[in-house]
């Protein structure tokens, strides 16, 4: 029997369980597993969690399942489970998409529901994850799923129908993110500057930032204008990304992302 038990071996599972393990909030002997693939498999076993040998295994000997794979096989996966899955169990969902209706749909309308949407940076410890409890799920079996989730990163709890939505301001963002770092190392290495040099400045210059947002108390606005000097370098370059459409081409970003995750989960 374990307690914390992840359907699908991918890179987000294996951040999320790394992390719990790494803090000391899950011990591997508490931690279960399942993938088709054997190579997963083997992987998951040697960092000394259970592996089961099916679905329905693990669903038997697992108090808490994390619904860990690509929204498009949830559903059958989710039939799979449904003649194995106990009412006493806490399915965790971080399936783009799927939601909680979705879920009880298969599984039972009495179903212990918790969704989630981490972001890739779980992976280095600095992520970010965004929760929601769904009856009749307790609370006590809520706190310790933002537990699992803390111990790699920042946990905030929203509302179950704005799952969707937060997927651009978070759990699809860190892509966004490094797309701009790369327009702007290459931007760096067009004008001679070695493009390793540009990348370690920018990353830097992005944490720094970030932490300025999170520990100044000032808004954003307050610190674009604590860059910005009149008639400068900085004005310019907002008055150009602002004249070039950036915040429709943000909220266009936004609404693609939105849409593509209910699309999903239908």
């Amino acid at each position: 029997m374990t307690i914390f038990s992840a359907l699908g071996a991918g890179k987000m599972a294996n951040a999320i369980l790394s992390g719990a393990v790494a803090s000391g909030y899950l011990t591997p002997d508490q931690v279960g597993t399942y993938n088709v693939h054997e190579e997963k498999r083997r992987a998951m076993g040697e960092k000394g969690y259970t592996v089961y040998s099916s679905i329905g295994e693990l669903c038997r000997n697992s108090r808490y399942i994390l619904l860990s794979m690509k929204p498009q096989q949830a559903e059958e996966v989710l039939r799979e489970m449904a003649p194995d899955f106990s009412p006493d169990s806490v399915m965790i969902s971080i399936a783009a998409g799927i939601s909680q209706g979705f879920i009880k749909g298969v599984l039972g309308e009495g179903t212990r529901v918790v969704l989630a949407m981490p972001n890739t940076p779980l992976l280095v410890g600095c992520g970010a994850t965004a929760v929601a409890r769904c009856q009749p799920t307790t609370q006590e079996e809520f706190d310790y799923v933002k537990g699992v989730f803390s111990s790699a990163g920042l946990v905030e709890e929203i509302p179950a129908d704005k799952m969707n939505e937060i997927i651009a301001v978070s759990g699809s963002t860190p892509a966004y993110l490094y797309l701009f770092a790369q327009y702007f190392c290459q931007y760096a290495g067009e004008q001679g500057i070695d493009f390793d040099t540009a990348n370690r400045m920018f990353c830097q210059t992005m944490a720094g930032a970030a932490k300025m947002m999170t520990e100044t108390g000032m808004t954003h606005q307050q610190l674009i204008d604590m860059v910005t000097s009149p008639k400068g370098t900085t004005l310019m370059g907002l008055t150009s990304l602002r004249e070039g459409g950036l915040e429709a081409l943000v909220r266009d970003c936004c609404d693609a992302t939105i849409r593509r995750a209910r699309e999903l989960g239908r």
